[in-house]
C-alpha cells in the first residue's frame, strides 16, 4: 500500500524540470508488474496461481560492468577542463565478482542543464593510485578496478573529450575547443557485506501483505559498522524463502521483490549469506476489515481536486471530468498491510448517473491523490450532485467494507475530456 499526505498530488506521465542526471551508475529498477501492466497505478487481476511451491532459493545477482553519467564538480572545474567525481562500492565475498569495469562514456555539467556534454570521452591516462585497489585501463572508455581487501581507494582517470564540429550545444561553461581535457576523480570502496532483509518503513513493526502480492523485501548490505553501503557489484544477494500455508512463485531470473505469495500464512525470507531473515503475514481477501478511500477529480498540470463530503466544485481549471477513487490504505486488525489494493476486489458504482456514470478504465495520463487508483472511474457528464461509491463485498468475512461521497459539481463544461 502506497501511503502519503491525502492531499499530496502524484503526477503520472509528466515530464520532468531541468535536473542533472544521476551519478550513481545503473541504479536498480522497480520490478516490472507481474502481469505486464505498463502502469504500476492500473493494476490488472493477479495471473493464476501456476507453479507454486512451498520454498525458493534465489541466488545472488550480480553484475561487473556499470555505466552512467558522472556529474561535473562546478567549482573543480575550469573553462579549459571538466573535473568530475565519481564513485564505485564493492562488496567482497567468495560469491560476488571483486572486479567491476566502469565506463568513462558522458560527464553532465548541472549548469549546462540536463543533457551529457556532447562528443566522446578517450581515456589517455590513470593517475596514481592511493590505496589498495588495481586499476586497469580495458578499452579506449572503460577501465577495471579490482579491490580484494575493505578499504578506500582514490584515483583519477584522465582523457579528452572530442567535442563535435558545432562546439557543445547550449553549453557555454567552456572555452570553444575541439578537445576539452576532461579528469574523473575516482572513490573506490570495498567492504564485506552483512546482509539485512528489510521492507519499507510504512510497513511498520509487522510486514502483512495481502495474498496474491509482491513480497515487499529488499537485501539491503550493512558494513562492519552496521552503516548501509550500496554495492554496484551486487544486485540483490542471495535468499531462502520457506511459505507456511503460502503458495510462492517468481518469474524467471526475478529478485526477491518479484515473489508473489498466495494463501493465509506466513513467509520467512532469510538472507543465505549471514542468517537475517524476516517473517511477512499473508492474509486473504476477507481478514482485511478497514480501508481509508480518497475521492477525487483527476486533473492536469496542478488541476487534480480532492473531494470532500458535502462539498460544491467548480468552476474547473485542468480539471478532467473523471472521478476517481483512490484506496489510501488497508488494514486487518489494526496492521496496516504493505501491499497494494487489488483492484479487482473492489466496485465502484454511482448513484446519480445522470451527473457522472461510472464506465471504462482510467489507469494514466492524469494526477490523482497517492494511493492505489482503482481502475473504475465515473464520468462527469453534467453539472449537479455528484455520487460515488467503493465497495469491497469480500472484506470482513464477506460483510463487506464500503466508502462513498456525494459533491456538487457546477460548471463542468469546462472539464476536459478523459478517455478510459
Amino acid at each position: 500500500m502506497r501511503t502519503g499526505v491525502l492531499g499530496a498530488i502524484l503526477i503520472i506521465n509528466a515530464g520532468l524540470g531541468c535536473q542533472p542526471a544521476p551519478s550513481a551508475p545503473d541504479a536498480e529498477q522497480p520490478p516490472s508488474d507481474p502481469v505486464g501492466n505498463p502502469n504500476p497505478l492500473c493494476p490488472g487481476p493477479v495471473a493464476p496461481a501456476t507453479g507454486e511451491v512451498a520454498t525458493l532459493s534465489l541466488p545472488a545477482r550480480t553484475r561487473s560492468t556499470v555505466t552512467g553519467y558522472h556529474i561535473a564538480n562546478t567549482e573543480r572545474s575550469t573553462r579549459t577542463r571538466v573535473v568530475a567525481e565519481g564513485g564505485a562500492t564493492i562488496a567482497l565475498g567468495p560469491d560476488y565478482p571483486g572486479t567491476l569495469t566502469i565506463t568513462l562514456d558522458a560527464v553532465v555539467d548541472p549548469r549546462c542543464c540536463c543533457e551529457p556534454l556532447e562528443g566522446t570521452i578517450g581515456i589517455d591516462d590513470i593517475g596514481p593510485i592511493q590505496g589498495a585497489a588495481v586499476v586497469e585501463q580495458t578499452g579506449p572508455t572503460t577501465f577495471a578496478v579490482s579491490m580484494s581487501e575493505e578499504g578506500t581507494s582514490t584515483f583519477d582517470v584522465s582523457g579528452v573529450l572530442a567535442v563535435p564540429a558545432g562546439g557543445l550545444d547550449g553549453c557555454s561553461e567552456y572555452d570553444d575547443t575541439r578537445e576539452l581535457p576532461v579528469t574523473l576523480s575516482m572513490t573506490v570502496r570495498a567492504a564485506r557485506p552483512r546482509w539485512q532483509i528489510e521492507a519499507p518503513a510504512e510497513c511498520g513493526e509487522r510486514t502483512v501483505i495481502q495474498s496474491s502480492r509482491r513480497l515487499p523485501i529488499t537485501t539491503v548490505a550493512l558494513d562492519a559498522t552496521g552503516e548501509r553501503f550500496w554495492p554496484q557489484n551486487v544486485e540483490h544477494a542471495a535468499v531462502t524463502v520457506a511459505g507456511d500455508g503460502v503458495g510462492l512463485r517468481v518469474p524467471e531470473g526475478g529478485a526477491p521483490s518479484d515473489i508473489v505469495a498466495t494463501g493465509d500464512g506466513t513467509v520467512v525470507i532469510t538472507a543465505t549469506d549471514g542468517g537475517a531473515s524476516r517473517e511477512v503475514s499473508v492474509i486473504p481477501a476477507a481478514r482485511i476489515d478497514a480501508m481509508d478511500v480518497v475521492f477525487a477529480i483527476a486533473g492536469y498540470g496542478g488541476g487534480g481536486v480532492v473531494l470532500t463530503e458535502g462539498e460544491t466544485y467548480g468552476p474547473f481549471h485542468r480539471t478532467s471530468n473523471r472521478v476517481v477513487a483512490v484506496v489510501s490504505r488497508l488494514a486487518s486488525a489494526g496492521d496496516t498491510l504493505c501491499s497494494e489494493a487489488r483492484t479487482e476486489d473492489f466496485e465502484v458504482t454511482s448513484s446519480t448517473p445522470e451527473t457522472c456514470a461510472v464506465d471504462g478504465r482510467l489507469c494514466d495520463g492524469v494526477e490523482v491523490p497517492q494511493g492505489d487508483l482503482l481502475t473504475r472511474s465515473a464520468r462527469v457528464t453534467a453539472d449537479g450532485t455528484c455520487a460515488v461509491r467503493v465497495d469491497a463485498p469480500a472484506f470482513a468475512g464477506g460483510a463487506g467494507v464500503g466508502a462513498g461521497i456525494a459533491v456538487t459539481l457546477e460548471g463542468t463544461e469546462s472539464m476536459l475530456e478523459a478517455t478510459p
